[in-house]
């Protein structure tokens, strides 16, 4: 067990080093094809998009051929087009790479959760979710770094670095013997049972998370660009915060098994519904690096809750496991590819701050409905 937890693990830290190694040059790109911030969301949410393209074929190829040839596809479809976005000339070329990264991203994150909790105690599970997540927020805390290092160093010889490291985590799991059939049975009778209160609950709260974290990617670069902060200092902020993360959600996981889900995510919402209200006036590179940390915090909240409950939800009506994955990957990915272009275009209308209290508004909502379905 302990063999494929690493192996899980390191599956989806090299899938979130992709996902997240943009951050630091938001600001480089921006100024480079001469972005607006709507623009920006838009090449920064492909990834998401690709997610949303990729669930689907990803879910049915686990439940037919195997988590284990899934997750190998996934991670060289990631490989290559991380390799080529180094050599990305325009913004539609960044925004098919990132499309392309997305997809492959569904493939082996879909593979990866399946092949774990089918292994999974059920009273561990919440815990395991928390770790294999924590393990997600790693990559996305190393993300920054490459993303810095690249500024520094060239784009071409640090994407072309970690294209290898997502080629060679590929040979690994390609090495790994077959598991043992990880798939439940369903229906499409079970399938309109994902609509039942608590499963759809579970969804939403795994939306809710990227959705507010990714207009905070959009937004808080730029801000830090314009308050004269470069692209190390923001990598370092986002790598703090990323850390902070996955400190958070293995003690997430195993209060969610302990107490439920309502306390944890409640927690959550009003500790984001407060920082929302505040970033708009953080005039201080300082202050708005704290504001980050503790947002990258309390913005996730609901992932780890959010997940356990749908899979435990989905599996009583019967979903396959890998099906059960692909919804939760259409579910983050859906928050991913809203949250960035609109955050985006929000800021472009009305300022920062009119993004960041719509989002407090959509939080005092999904308050309101956590009291009456969790």
């Amino acid at each position: 067990m302990r063999r494929l937890l690493v192996l899980t693990c390191a599956i989806v830290l090299v899938d979130t080093i992709f996902y997240a190694a943009l951050v630091p040059l938001i600001p480089y790109y921006t100024e480079e094809f001469g972005l607006s911030k709507g623009m920006v969301g838009v090449v920064n949410g492909a990834f998401g998009a690709g997610i949303l393209l990729g669930a689907p074929p990803g879910a049915y190829l686990a439940f037919r051929v195997g988590v284990k040839r899934t997750a190998v596809a996934g991670l060289l479809l990631l490989s290559v087009t991380s390799f080529l976005f180094g050599f990305a000339g325009g913004a539609g070329t960044l925004t098919l790479l990132r499309l392309g990264e997305g997809f492959g991203s569904a493939f082996s994150w879909i593979a990866a959760f399946t092949w774990l909790v089918s292994r999974a105690p059920e009273e561990k599970r919440g815990q395991m979710i928390g770790t294999l997540i924590s393990a997600a927020v790693v990559g996305a805390l190393l993300g920054p770094v490459l993303g810095s290092a690249a500024a520094g160093f060239g784009i071409v010889p640090a994407f072309s670095a970690v294209a290898a490291l997502g080629a060679g985590t590929a040979v690994w799991a390609a090495l790994e013997p077959p598991p043992a059939n990880t798939e439940t049975g369903f229906s499409l009778r079970s399938l309109r049972a994902l609509l039942s209160p608590r499963p759809a609950t579970g969804f939403v709260l795994i939306a809710l998370a990227p959705l507010l974290f990714s207009v905070l990617v959009v937004l808080a670069p730029l801000e830090f660009s314009a308050l004269g902060w470069g692209a190390t200092a923001i990598g370092a902020v986002f790598l703090v915060g990323a850390a902070f993360e996955a400190a958070v959600h293995p003690p997430l996981g195993r209060l969610s098994d302990r107490v439920g889900y309502r306390l944890p995510v409640s927690v959550g919402l009003v500790v984001s519904i407060l920082l929302l209200l505040v970033l708009p006036v953080a005039g201080n590179p300082w202050v708005l690096g704290t504001l980050v940390v503790l947002a990258a915090g309390a913005f996730n909240f609901s992932l780890t809750p959010g997940t356990a409950l749908f899979t435990k939800s989905s599996e009583g009506a019967g979903i396959g496991r890998a099906l059960g994955f692909g919804v939760t990957n259409v579910a983050w990915a859906g928050g991913f590819a809203a949250g960035a272009p609109l955050g985006g275009f929000l800021a472009d209308l009305g300022g920062n701050a009119l993004s960041y209290l719509t989002l407090a508004a959509v939080c005092v909502v999904m308050l309101l409905v956590l009291r009456r379905v969790v």
